[in-house]
């Protein structure tokens, strides 16, 4: 019974010559050029004048039933009448990218089999190198974001994002969210005012002045880099950044209050009230009973506690009603003015804060904006940090994102 099947080999311009296996029992297919004539490397022309056949190129091709294929060629040479003494122009076939070791088409699955996995893994499950993995990616993906893909940015988000545990070494993230998801812009070395000065200074005019708003935290780097060089555009400060700052505050002062009911309570009623860091740092509205019955315990041995919780919720409730802009700026301005009123310390820090950036905190209620899109970016770098194991070179940082987001739309099989 016949057990065999005829495949194409789905690579243009050429013709079949032979199959054989190698010593390792890889498939070897040698190939011809069905191609006549190539360019001049020096002039351009069109060259006809056959001048022999180059050194065999073996080149890996995709795999056939989990066995290696490899497809060998030698190259057609052409000379060049017109140009000083007269050169010879080995011919280029499309299905090869020069200097690279593999088809364009193996490359290409290469790619897909490294979204979302690591070059040491991809290079294990190929029996490659990991250097032709790397090799590949660098021929395939840039190390900057090409700036003729777009049209207008209106919207870029400046986030940061530490390297190594303990907040060192930290890398920006600068995005911009599109219609099918979110687009990195760059990826910078240091959160220095001066590297984000410079970025924004590299972004071509034609784009740069298209930009109405840039979303980031509190960061006083990523402000004024924005206002130095982008000037007409609408800082936008997170809310979501805002709320961790005057959450914190709040945290604060139950850190301080439970260290001292610890002390002066009698264990059988402090025994009463443990627990009540998770219930403390909910929503009023998602508490379940047990949780508010520890809270309320809690807030009768402390009303400095509980005012802190009350003055957080405020907070909280203002950037969740509909504010304008200048309705928003009166809420926060009288809710800071109770706050000092209270005396309660572990706010000082964020209230000086609100003072100095109330009006890009505000700019939060034209729109309703947030760099979530931004923060998204920080969670695929996280993973991406994880799962190899620690990548500290921006350059390598911005292909892999870029494979990640991107990677089935740009090498996927059509």
């Amino acid at each position: 019974m016949d057990n065999s099947i005829e495949i194409p080999l789905d690579l243009p311009d050429v013709r079949v010559q032979a199959v054989d296996r190698t010593g390792k029992g890889d498939w070897l297919i040698r190939l011809e050029s069905t191609l006549k004539g190539t360019k001049c490397h020096q002039c351009g022309r069109h060259l006809d004048q056959f001048h022999g056949l180059d050194s065999a190129l073996r080149l890996r091709h995709l795999p056939l039933f989990e066995v290696p294929v490899f497809v060998e060629i030698r190259p057609k040479r052409y000379r060049c009448k017109s140009c000083k003494g007269n050169p010879t122009t080995t011919q280029q076939l499309s299905w090869h990218e020069p200097r690279s070791p593999n088809t364009k088409p193996y490359e290409r699955w290469l790619l897909r089999m490294l979204i979302n996995s690591t070059v040491v893994d991809v290079a294990k499950k190929l029996n490659v190198k990991a250097g032709v993995v790397t090799g590949v990616l660098n021929r395939w993906l840039a190390k900057r974001v090409n700036w003729d893909r777009f049209e207008r940015l209106e919207t870029i988000g400046v986030d940061e994002i530490a390297l190594k545990r303990g907040h060192r070494d930290y890398v920006v993230l600068v995005t911009t969210p599109l219609s099918e998801g979110v687009e990195v812009l760059a990826v910078l070395p240091d959160r220095q005012k001066q590297t984000v000065a410079n970025f924004f200074t590299a972004i071509p005019v034609r784009l740069k002045t298209t930009i109405e708003r840039v979303c980031s935290d509190m960061y006083k780097g990523f402000i004024g880099a924005a206002q130095e060089q982008l000037p007409w555009a609408k800082i936008v400060i997170d809310r979501f950044h805002v709320a961790k700052a005057y959450r914190d505050c709040a945290d604060r002062v139950r850190k301080q209050e439970v260290r001292r009911l610890k002390q002066s309570l009698a264990k059988a009623d402090y025994a009463h009230i443990k627990g009540a860091m998770w219930p403390f740092r909910k929503s009023p509205e998602d508490l379940q009973e047990k949780e508010r019955a520890v809270l309320e315990r809690l807030f009768e041995h402390s009303p400095k506690l509980k005012q802190a919780y009350a003055f957080r919720e405020e907070l909280t409730q203002i950037f969740a009603k509909a504010y304008t802009k200048p309705g928003a700026k009166c809420a926060i301005r009288a809710w800071c003015k109770r706050v000092r009123k209270s005396e309660i310390a572990a706010f000082d820090t964020f209230l000086v804060t609100v003072e100095t950036r109330l009006d890009t905190i505000t700019n939060y209620f034209l729109e309703r904006l947030t760099s979530g899109f931004v923060e998204g970016f920080n969670n695929r770098v996280k993973v991406l940090k994880r799962r190899c194991y620690g990548i500290f070179d921006v350059d390598q940082i911005f292909q892999r994102l870029t494979l990640d987001t991107k990677g089935f739309q740009l090498f996927g099989r059509t």
